[in-house]
């Protein structure tokens, strides 16, 4: 990541947060849509993917600021987030501890403790094919995949997500301790900031879709619900998210 000195004050600084198990190699080519009016910043939490080698902090708060430091290294502007599942737990503790840094929030297919139920926040059935593969890291990815996209990878590309699965393994003590934080993390009762979208998939098959629609509820916001994706709306559909997180504030934001 770039110094703060070497920041583009000129462009909004727009945060990429990845969720469970993930890093942001798997946003794909994603941010990139961003590149020409933001300044992209894709931070990796510790303990998945390129630092699989770090210890995962044990509570979503001490996630929290283990990725907000890597963000002030590259800007100390107010910053938009885009965040899926346990990013957007770590995107929503942010904006509670640090309302003043948060720009705005786009919060994709998301739950929290105190709103939803747990067998809602993860299918129980999902849940028991995860900790079943606790013997393979490459047979818990190709669950993952499995469980969080609708559309069928090509051959090429789940190869490539295959063989990076295998290069940075995950620690099974990270995996546990990612899913003990997440099931137990309780969300502000109101939104922690003004600016805020959500964002569901219809054909989530790890999370239930209520989940983020209990948020978008209790905190007054508007929902988008895309017909048909699943849990990693970002890849299944990486257009459609897209044009509606440019029609949902960023086209204003870009005019100011």
């Amino acid at each position: 990541m770039n110094s703060p000195a070497d920041a583009t004050p000129d462009k909004p600084a727009l945060v990429f947060l990845r969720g469970l198990i993930r890093s942001r190699f798997h946003w794909g080519t994603f941010p990139r849509r961003f590149d020409k009016d933001f300044q992209v910043i894709e931070p990796e939490l510790p303990g998945n993917g390129y630092l699989y080698r770090d210890t995962t902090p044990g509570s979503i708060p001490a996630m929290m600021e283990a990725v907000r430091a890597q963000v002030r290294t590259t800007t100390t502007a107010p910053v938009i987030i885009i965040a899926v599942s346990m990013g957007a737990m770590i995107a929503t503790e942010w904006a509670r501890r640090y309302p003043q840094e948060i720009r705005q929030l786009h919060l994709v297919n998301t739950s929290l403790a105190n709103l939803s139920l747990p067998w809602q926040r993860m299918k129980a059935l999902s849940f028991l094919r995860l900790i079943s593969t606790t013997g393979s890291r490459l047979r818990l990815e190709q669950t993952i995949l499995k469980l969080t996209m609708s559309r069928p990878l090509g051959m090429a590309e789940k190869e490539l997500w295959l063989d990076f699965a295998e290069a940075h393994p995950l620690r099974w003590r990270n995996i546990f301790v990612q899913l003990i934080a997440s099931s137990g993390y309780q969300g502000p009762r109101e939104a922690p900031v003004e600016n805020i979208v959500m964002y569901n998939a219809s054909g989530d098959q790890l999370v239930k879709p209520g989940c983020t629609m209990a948020i978008a509820r209790q905190w007054k916001k508007p929902l988008i619900t895309h017909p048909d994706a699943g849990h990693d709306l970002p890849m299944d559909d990486p257009q459609w998210l897209e044009e509606k997180i440019r029609g949902n504030f960023l086209r204003d934001l870009l005019k100011d």
